[in-house]
């Protein structure tokens, strides 16, 4: 009997892992457009150079890429891991024809701020998987994505200066060429000493967002609802 329940007890114990949500990103670094394939099955027939992947399997996948190059139509493959209850986004990084994977970011997929500024709407009081824009025309929202160093640095280079103003013109030149994650976008925000900048500097970059659909993460770094409403339609009308 106690043979039997053995089998039984590793399933139960195993339940709660598989149950959480996960979900993966690949972004190429410089905007080179894709085709991949996860554990041979195909993900996206139109070439892209942003894939959102959700409700997979925790643990370790094959990824195939068929990447467009100078010289033509090239495939390669790699390992990549999914972190159970997180959204774990990859910047691809393309090398003559090696292929290289690099964790930009871990996002917790847990219960995301709620701010509720009448009569704006309110934001979801948890998280909701977008479903994967696989066929979806490339866009160059996520070209030259900063990585996580690159923000570092960003933000040291805002620390390091006395003036509101050099602060705001460092970060806009950051951004100006390239885009950014919602997460790093709120760190940067952080950054500014008066709520007036994090404002200003937010609708600039907002058009550099390369995820809009989780731009709500900066939301809680406000503390003024009028700033709140004002932000909110203007990404409405930006959309």
């Amino acid at each position: 009997m106690k043979k039997l329940l053995l089998p039984f007890l590793f399933v139960l114990l195993a339940l709660p892992a598989f149950a959480q949500p996960t979900v993966v990103t690949f972004t190429t670094h410089r905007g080179e457009l894709f085709q991949m394939a996860l554990d041979g099955r195909v993900i996206n027939r139109s070439a892209s150079n942003f894939v959102r992947i959700t409700h997979l399997r925790p643990g370790n996948h094959y990824v195939e890429f068929r990447i467009r190059g100078r010289h033509g139509v090239y495939r390669t493959g790699i390992n990549a891991f999914a972190r159970a209850g997180y959204e774990t986004n990859y910047s691809v990084r393309v090398s003559g024809r090696k292929v290289s994977l690099q964790v930009i970011s871990e996002v917790p997929l847990g219960r995301p701020p709620v701010v509720v500024v009448p009569p704006s709407p309110r934001y979801p009081d948890r998280y909701e998987p977008v479903p994967p824009r696989y066929e979806e025309p490339a866009n160059d929202y996520c070209r030259n994505l900063l990585d996580r160093y690159d923000v570092d640095r960003l933000i040291d280079a805002m620390k390091g200066r006395d003036f509101e103003s050099t602060r705001l013109t460092i970060a806009r030149e950051a951004v100006r060429n390239g885009s950014i994650l919602s997460e790093d976008l709120r760190r940067v925000l952080l950054g500014f000493e008066f709520e007036s900048s994090r404002l200003e500097f937010a609708k600039f970059a907002y058009d550099s967002v390369c995820d809009k659909e989780r731009f709500y993460y900066i939301y809680d770094i406000f503390k003024f609802d009028h700033h709140v409403r004002e932000l909110e339609e203007y990404t409405s009308r930006r959309r």
